[in-house]
């Protein structure tokens, strides 16, 4: 029997109609194939609700805490509502894209905690030198931190639920999806049925992340995996994975244009949805 294409989307897709956001990246995946319309069978569970929710759960136990002190304007944390673990995982994701990005070791600070301050002048050295808005990796750094600290258990029950009961699987992530799929694959009952986990726009490279897995550091999952990324997309800065993570592990670089990041230009390109359809055949 072939294998069922779920994919597992990223972050900011709140308020959206799963069905039209899995013929979004169905129709990606059979322009990228050269075919009309794909065959396969495919799922796409959806999860965009349940993390906003978290996020909003999580804002509201923290107001009913007393207000941290904080040094001054700039100390202002990036999402003052969120509690305080969140905001260390985003201070340190921070400075883990600062790295990638070749900032200055003096801007990094001697401690491992950065304070708001340094916080957010290596989010303007980040934004300056990979002419990304602030406010987008604001929002990258909320909800990679959110999932980690608050959402995964959450997350992953959904994702789960929605998967389909047997067969083999073709994982095709894209963004913080990977990290979910990263953690989805630490399961014995999953990771056996997949005969391909791909990986888009990845931030699997950034250590904060690598140490908050489920699996915690860079283990290989053991299956077939291919990852894909543009050097001008600031979530997949950590790339090529190869160092870290290991084999069996083939990187594809592509060009997505003023789009780095998009899920339908990864799986445009043939390099990238050719060795998911033979996986699915």
């Amino acid at each position: 029997m072939a294998a069922t294409i779920v994919f597992i989307h990223g972050r900011g897709q709140e308020g959206k109609d799963p069905k039209a956001l899995q013929q979004e990246w169905c129709a990606a995946l059979a322009a990228g194939l050269g075919v009309p319309r794909l065959t396969a069978q495919c799922v796409l569970p959806y999860y965009g609700n349940i993390l906003h929710r978290v996020t909003t759960q999580a804002a509201k136990e923290a107001a009913a805490l007393p207000l941290p002190a904080h040094g001054g304007g700039e100390e202002i944390p990036f999402h003052p509502f969120l509690p305080e673990d969140v905001g260390e995982l985003e201070r340190l994701l921070l400075a883990d894209l600062a790295a990638t990005t070749g900032v200055p070791t003096e801007m990094l600070g001697i401690s491992d905690l950065l304070s708001w301050t340094l916080a957010r002048r290596l989010l303007t050295w980040v934004s300056r030198n990979t002419s990304v808005d602030k406010e987008i990796i604001k929002a990258f750094l909320q909800d990679v931190a959110v999932y980690l600290s608050h959402g995964r258990k959450p997350v992953l029950d959904e994702v789960r639920r929605l998967l389909p009961p047997s067969g083999d699987i073709v994982l095709v992530s894209h963004s913080l999806g990977t990290v979910v799929a990263r953690d989805l694959l630490v399961e014995d009952a999953v990771r056996r049925r997949v005969v391909l986990w791909v990986t888009a726009g990845s931030p699997l490279g950034l250590p904060t992340i690598q140490r908050n897995l489920l699996a915690r550091g860079t283990r290989h999952p053991g299956v077939r995996w291919l990852t894909t990324y543009d050097v001008n997309d600031i979530v997949a800065l950590g790339h090529p994975l190869e160092r870290a993570w290991g084999t069996p592990l083939s990187q594809i670089e592509v060009e997505n244009r003023d789009t780095p990041h998009a899920i339908d230009r990864y799986l445009r390109h043939r390099t990238v949805a050719g060795p998911i359809g033979k996986a699915c055949a």
